[in-house]
């Protein structure tokens, strides 16, 4: 079980990081706003294929610990950040935002969602377990 965590954990980050740092080291002309948008691309394109369930089923949610219930709500925060970084954008083009102002944006979408998602799959693992 931890190994294919681990397993899936390689193919979706490696290449978040591999892609954008091997643009950066061949052409140093592309933006680090850029390079982050392009990052969050390959693992946005994995889970969209796969699903983020696909690798929490509800069904056993009864029993799982508060760890895989914080990865999963973490993850689920973190997808939705990634989306709104990346289209957010489209809606404003004008505007052109820095790294930190986009790093800034991320954080403030993915904790938000993420504490919303955490605190509703406890409440309803407690519901689960009452019954």
């Amino acid at each position: 079980m931890k190994s294919q965590v681990l397993k899936d954990y390689l193919v979706f980050l490696v290449p978040a990081f591999a892609v954008p740092l091997g643009l950066y080291l061949t052409d140093q002309t592309s933006s680090p706003t850029s390079l982050f948008k392009l990052g969050l691309l390959f693992p946005l394109f994995l889970l969209a294929m796969k699903g983020l369930a696909g690798f929490f089923p509800p069904e056993n949610l009864r029993e799982r610990s508060v760890a895989r219930i914080a990865e999963y709500a973490i993850l689920q925060g973190l997808v939705f950040a990634a989306f709104m970084s990346m289209f957010g954008g489209f809606m404003q083009p004008e505007l052109q935002s820095s790294f930190l102002s986009t790093l800034r944006q991320f954080a403030f979408a993915a904790v938000p969602v993420s504490a919303f998602h955490f605190a509703s799959a406890l409440n309803t693992q407690k519901k689960l377990r009452a019954s």
